[in-house]
């Protein structure tokens, strides 16, 4: 059957599968403004992609030249394209230069075996064996290296799809190229050619759609930090922070296990930033925390209850333990130095320790450590105050309290 007699099925599929390439484009050049990684690799992608499709369908009427070389070579070229975006979207190395010299090669073994010597098992081979390579890259890639914290549905899909075609393209390669197929019919309109043909087309805006929903993805995650986080110190606002214990007491409530929740409240704060500045006051700010978030355990976690005051939760964590984790986070911030525009400094910091009882909420556990926070200040400060949530509101000193730094 000749090639012409397949224009009436898989031209109106390439045109379709444009059609989706283009309105893809246009959703990337919308979420451009965003700048994220790996976006503009996209793009181009894509800008390759919608050339590559009308060329390729267009075989029988174009020279050989444009319809065999350059088509194909805008094919192997969207597909680097499209691994460069992946790879930059990632923060891995793009490999650019590679891809770049696969293509040139690619161009050169086209144009040599179409207009030197008229081969075309090689330049099936050429073809479709350059694409199933970048994309078995692109597959491995994408399962891989899914970055943490974002749904892993998106990426699973994306390695599945470039598994898809690549294998595609491998099977096309070697099929033809072994010289089982009928060179003569590479678009005939026979069941084989018009199935893989199809799902080529249809794999084609299925990642280029894929990659869109990863760039909204992290979009969306990272709108949701920031609305979840405090802007300067990275920690959780007071609102995520009282919702997230919230939820831990209910399961507590449930689960029996203890829970302990420790008010922070950095000594003299005013007379910092009085003495060197809020610029020195905001960089102790940032440099506690960092200090806490790396001395807590697995599970514990920080919010910034409202100026220099932070709440750490410890669940599942009974009091003495909890005293010692105190303890040790209390030592390491005594220990610290602060580099400021004015000087190193030394700081301290004040703590109150509260313990969860059954059928209590946030708001009592929050009245009894201000008041064991409270008791800490009198005392000295740089010291740690705890009391039972179940005990009288009077506090016991459990550690005895050193001078302020």
């Amino acid at each position: 059957m000749p090639a012409s007699a397949s224009v009436p099925v898989l031209l109106p599929v390439f045109l379709v599968t444009d059609i989706l390439c283009a309105c893809i484009l246009a959703q990337l050049l919308a979420l451009r403004k965003a700048g994220v990684a790996g976006t503009r690799s996209w793009i181009a992608a894509n800008i390759a992609m919608v050339a590559y499709l009308p060329a390729l369908g267009l075989r029988a009427v174009l020279p050989l030249v444009f319809s065999v070389v350059l088509s194909n070579g805008l094919g192997l070229l969207a597909a680097s394209l499209f691994y460069i975006g992946c790879a930059r979207f990632l923060g891995r190395p793009t490999h650019a230069r590679g891809w770049l010299l696969l293509v040139c090669c690619a161009l050169a073994g086209l144009l040599w075996f179409t207009l030197v010597e008229d081969v075309i098992r090689l330049r099936v081979i050429i073809a479709s064996g350059g694409i199933a390579v970048v994309f078995v890259a692109t597959a491995y890639l994408l399962w891989r290296h899914r970055p943490p914290g974002q749904g892993a549905a998106v990426y699973w899909l994306g390695a599945c799809c470039s598994t898809a075609t690549a294998l595609l393209h491998a099977s096309r390669a070697i099929y033809y190229g072994a010289g089982f197929g009928n060179l003569s019919d590479l678009f005939a309109n026979t069941l084989v050619n018009v199935l893989s043909m199809s799902l080529t087309a249809a794999l084609v805006p299925g990642l280029s759609m894929l990659a869109a929903a990863m760039v909204q993805q992290q979009l969306l995650s990272d709108a949701t930090w920031r609305a979840e986080r405090d802007g300067m110190t990275g920690t959780l606002t007071r609102q995520s922070f009282e919702s997230r214990i919230v939820a831990d007491l209910q399961r507590a409530n449930i689960s029996g296990d203890a829970f302990c929740f420790v008010l922070a409240d950095l000594d003299f704060f005013k007379r910092i930033n009085d003495n060197h500045g809020h610029q020195a006051g905001d960089r102790v700010l940032v440099a506690f925390t960092e200090l806490i978030r790396r001395q807590l355990r697995a599970g514990d976690y920080i919010g910034r209850m409202g100026g220099e005051e932070f709440g750490i939760a410890l669940p599942a964590t009974p009091p003495a333990e909890a005293m010692r984790v105190a303890e040790r986070l209390r030592q390491a911030v005594a220990a610290q130095q602060v580099v400021t525009d004015s000087g190193s400094l030394r700081y301290s910091v004040s703590m109150g320790l509260a313990v969860h009882a059954a059928g209590a909420n946030f708001s009592d556990l929050y009245r009894h450590a201000d008041q064991a926070l409270y008791a800490a200040k009198q005392a000295g400060r740089n010291a740690i105050v705890s009391q039972d949530a179940s005990a009288q509101p009077a506090c016991t000193a459990l550690r005895n309290c050193c001078k302020p730094a």
